[in-house]
């Protein structure tokens, strides 16, 4: 059986977070620690699996990148993405 990994909502694409770390190459428990710590936003919970919007991989790619390149810890990339914003 497949499972399910693309989810659209109220018209809006989400992937669960499955997903998007065999999409970036990460392991899912670190994603779910980026989720939990509040840096992808608001996702939602979908039978046992946690979906987030297709909309903020982005913010994803620059996460990975401020943890692997950079050695930043989460609170220091949370710091990093919020620096221009007023």
């Amino acid at each position: 059986m497949t499972r399910q990994v693309r989810i659209v909502i109220e018209g809006e694409t989400y992937l669960t977070l499955q997903t998007v770390a065999e999409c970036y190459h990460c392991e899912v428990t670190w994603v779910h620690e980026v989720y939990e710590f509040g840096l992808l936003g608001s996702g939602r919970q979908v039978g046992s699996d946690i979906v987030i919007p297709a909309r903020v991989l982005d913010r994803l790619a620059a996460i990975i990148r401020f943890s692997r390149y950079y050695g930043l810890n989460l609170a220091g990339i949370a710091l990093a993405l919020n620096f221009d914003e007023p």
